[in-house]
């Protein structure tokens, strides 16, 4: 019998810890962040430095305090991007034929043209964590495949898909159109 109550209190104080833990894990709502690049080489510089602006502004939006100083900030946000081409696709655009002329009017026809283009898949992950703790609090990841497109727009949208959930955590990445 004693040893039924004492697997009972072991049990209980194992809930109590797990739920401390948990609790203790959870994302911050608000606090001072630094954003910067994931560690690692070898990825498109201009699309990681639009990609940590878009994140810094969402980040913003959230209700969370932009240091520059990774130093200062109680927490970090580590963006990480990756551009790979993943094939072709045919695009249409309108080229201009020949003119029909007559009576001083001159209407030129349209005809259509298809063009190859290389497909991209571009991918942005965020992961948050407390300033020199190792311990990932929050982590989230955009992806969409599209023709070459403007970077700053497609960073922006990739990053606020990616903390859209913000603070739930989503295991996958989100896909956008």
């Amino acid at each position: 019998m004693t040893l039924n109550i004492l697997m009972r209190l072991a049990g209980a104080a194992a809930l109590t810890l797990s739920s401390m833990t948990a609790q203790a894990a959870a994302p911050p709502s608000a606090g001072t962040i630094a954003v910067i690049s994931a560690p690692g080489g070898g990825r498109d510089e201009t699309l990681e430095t639009i990609a940590r602006e878009a994140t810094t502004a969402a980040l913003g939006d959230k209700g969370f305090t932009i240091l520059d100083d990774r130093d200062h900030a109680a927490y970090i946000a580590e963006v990480a991007t990756t551009r790979s081409a993943v094939g072709t696709s045919v695009a249409h655009t309108r080229g201009e034929g020949p003119a029909v002329m007559g009576a001083g009017v001159n209407i030129p026809l349209s005809r259509d043209r298809s063009t190859l283009v290389t497909m991209q898949r571009v991918m942005i992950e965020i992961r948050i964590h407390k300033r020199g703790d190792a311990a990932v609090l929050w982590h989230g990841a955009a992806v969409t495949v599209r023709p070459g497109t403007a970077a700053a727009r497609l960073a922006a949208q990739l990053s606020r898909a990616a903390l859209n959930a913000y603070p739930a955590v989503v295991e996958t990445a989100i896909s956008i159109p």
